[in-house]
Order: C-alpha cells, then structure tokens, then sequence
C-alpha cells in the first residue's frame, strides 16, 4: 500500500512538473510572434505548425483536469506516428536548409521529443516507464528554457553595441525584415535555416544589428552560440547585402511590443 502511494505521488509530481514544463516549452517554441503581419494570411498547415509547440501544454491539463490516462495502446501509437512525423519533417527542412543543419536539427527534433513524452506522460503506461520518459521530456524543456534566455542576451547585447546610436535588428534569411516584437529573439526564433550556408561571397545571416555611426553602418551578427552580437567583417563585399534588414533609429528595441 505505501509503494502505491508513493508511486502515486511521483506520478503526480512528475505530471505537475511536466505541465510547468510545458508552458515553457510553449513559450520557448510557438514560432510566429502574434504581431507579425504574416500571420492573417497564414495557411492551415502554417497554422498547425505554429500551434503545434502548445500541444504538450494541451494534452497534459487535458490529462490533468479530467483525471483520465490515455490507453496505452493509443498512446505507443500516437507517439510514433508523431515522433516519425517529427523526424521526416526535420530532415526535409535540413535537406532545404543548405549548410546550416544544427538548429534545424535542434528545434525540429526537440519539438518532437516534446510532443511524443507529453502523450507518453499523460498515459495509463506503468510509473518506470512514465519515469523514463520524463527524463526524456526534461531535455525539451532546458531548450525551451534556453530559447526564453536568448531575450535579455540578445536585447542587452545590441544596447551595449549601439551605444545610444541609432539602431535596429533584422532577419536576414530567407527573407529580409525588421525585427517586430521582443519575443523574436528568442533563441528558437532569432535564427535562419540557411546559416552557413557560403557561395563565394554570399553569407546569411541568423539576425542582423546594424548601428549607425559617422562613418556609416557597422553591421552585427547574432551568434546563438556566443550569445551575442559579433561584428561582421568587410560587410558591403558580401553579394547577399545585409544593409537592407532593417531601418536604423534611436531607441529602436523601445518600439516593439513584448509579443
């Protein structure tokens, strides 16, 4: 009786847990800002795609509230389907990316992974297995968590830069556009499937911060990796031109709405 309670209780906990966990996940992944102005004209995969990170959130309070497990039968079922889903979907945006391969690989197979455990976690599976995939589903989150942190980097970083210069921070790849809104930067938005990708003198960019100064435009590249902006060298030999991401002007981060 007191192993069954205690096993009862570590299921709670980890249910609660990987809800919390979800909300981050949501926050860290929904991959299109609510002001972008794509948005109305998005097509119905477009739009499933960009719900697609609140699922695990979905499934869980589901789960939670109505005090129900999905069969396991069902749920070994729904997870594979998705999980290979998830996969295909990756390696057909890797195979469309050109060289830079490891953010595509990280977001799509991290949203996978997130949407495959959460059903496993809401299921009637036994508590080891429950387990396991909880350890699994942890790893989603810390890069949802990770995403979320991108936002004060990226934002402190192009302040520091600009110096109280005229500014701004743009996409630069596939297509160019002005950053329109704080949540953009997080680190699973502020980025472009083409990165590194190198013909001659043509490079894209993840995102771009260009600060104006008497002697023009000094231009900036976002790195996910040294989480900050790094300073472009001999931008204007570069045929893919970066000056035209965005608008440089005063207070420019002031502007934008959070989300």
């Amino acid at each position: 009786m007191a192993t069954k309670k205690m096993a009862r209780t570590i299921s709670n906990i980890e249910r609660y847990a990987a809800l919390f966990g979800a909300a981050i996940i949501g926050f860290g992944f929904v991959p299109v800002p609510l002001t972008d102005a794509s948005l109305p004209k998005a097509t119905c995969l477009e739009w499933f795609i960009a719900i697609l990170p609140l699922m695990p959130f979905a499934i869980l309070a589901l789960s939670i509230v109505s005090r129900r497990r999905i069969p396991v039968v069902i749920a070994v079922a729904l997870a594979l389907v998705l999980f290979c889903a998830g996969a295909f979907a990756t390696f057909v945006l890797i195979a469309l990316s050109g060289g830079g391969t490891e953010m595509v690989i990280l977001h799509g197979m991290t949203l996978a992974l997130a949407c495959t455990t959460s059903i496993l976690l809401a299921s009637a599976l036994k508590q080891r297995t429950r387990s396991v995939a909880f350890g699994v589903y942890v790893f989603p989150t810390l890069v949802g968590v990770w995403s979320l942190a991108m936002v004060p980097f990226a934002y402190s970083s192009a302040v520091e830069a600009s110096a109280n210069r005229a500014y701004c921070i743009g996409e630069h790849s596939p297509i160019e556009r002005e950053l329109s809104s704080i949540f953009g930067l997080r680190g699973l938005s502020f980025y472009t499937t083409r990165s590194g990708y190198k013909i001659g003198d043509t490079w894209y960019f993840h995102g771009l911060l260009l600060v104006e100064d008497d002697s023009g435009l000094n231009v900036y590249n976002w790195s996910p990796r040294g989480m900050r902006f790094k300073v472009v060298e001999r931008p204007g030999s570069l045929i893919a031109d970066p000056f035209a991401a965005c608008q440089p002007r005063i207070g420019f981060l002031e502007e934008l709405n959070l989300i």
